[in-house]
């Protein structure tokens, strides 16, 4: 029972570096099988993305697992965040299905910002882990805009264009099928980078657009601000616990009820007769 405790244990300190890695190799794989797509079978891409996707589900569940409940709704939303990525992709294969599957894997990783956010504003320090919760949503961020691209170009394939290819759609099937190009422009958009290859053209892709690079810029100035603040904070030694009024607060009631009594001591004593 040790080992395990202690197992445990040490998920539960670095839960969010192992998610951080997770999502990095999901994306350097992502890019290696895009870039060696010419020389593989056709159906290993979409297989080998997938399955790299699945093991990010894993590693998003694991990292917002904490209790009994957290485990058990983390669980249900991961298996079947995984089931509509099996259903859409290879038992049902049509737009609503693929509408249905980015909506709710959307809706499943805003869960997860959440979950780590909460995290991040709760805690008292600044720690390795928390250095990676703040990576993870960033990253996650740009996912969840990166599957709400594939919804509109799915629904219209017109709303977005590809300058280098002709002014062609991009055909933007989803996140997981072998093809990274929806995440180098979500990415790319959030940065705030923009080389102009994808041109969003109607009016919800440039709501979408605009959306997410304003909530990359405000989400760095926050996120920095809040963590330099808890830096500060515990480097300097000034942290309250919680349900505690302020300092400042305590030491000047402190002077006030210590005044009456020195005011007291200085007092001249009468001559003794």
């Amino acid at each position: 029972m040790q080992p395990r405790s202690e197992a445990e244990g040490f998920i539960r300190r670095h839960r969010f570096v192992i998610l951080f890695g997770t999502l990095a190799a999901f994306y350097v794989v992502a890019t290696i099988v895009h870039q060696w797509r010419e020389w593989l079978h056709p159906s290993f891409p979409p297989v080998i993305e997938g399955v790299s996707f699945l093991a990010l589900l894993l590693g998003v569940v694991v990292s917002i697992s904490q209790g009994c409940g957290g485990r058990l709704v983390a669980l249900l939303l991961g298996l079947l965040a995984a089931a509509l990525l099996w259903l859409a992709g290879v038992v049902v294969i049509s737009d609503a299905s693929v509408v249905v599957r980015h909506l709710f894997v959307a809706a499943f990783l805003g869960y997860v910002i959440w979950v780590m956010l909460r995290a991040i504003f709760d805690s008292r320090r600044v720690t390795f882990n928390t250095v990676c919760a703040s990576l993870c949503v960033y990253l996650l961020l740009g996912h969840i805009w990166a599957l709400a691209y594939c919804v509109v170009d799915v629904l219209d394939p017109a709303d977005f264009l590809c300058t280098v290819e002709g002014g062609k759609s991009p055909s933007w099937r989803g996140v997981g099928q072998g093809d990274t190009g929806v995440l180098y422009f979500s990415f790319a958009t959030l940065t705030t980078l923009g080389y102009g290859d994808f041109v969003p053209t109607s009016p919800v892709s440039r709501m979408l657009v605009s959306a997410e690079a304003i909530t990359g810029q405000l989400y760095l100035a926050v996120l920095v601000a809040r963590l330099v603040g808890m830096h500060i904070v515990y480097s300097t030694g000034q942290e309250e616990p919680r349900g505690h009024e302020p300092r400042d607060e305590e030491r000047t009631r402190a002077l006030a009820s210590r005044e009456p009594a020195t005011n007291t001591a200085a007092k001249p004593r009468p001559p003794a007769h």
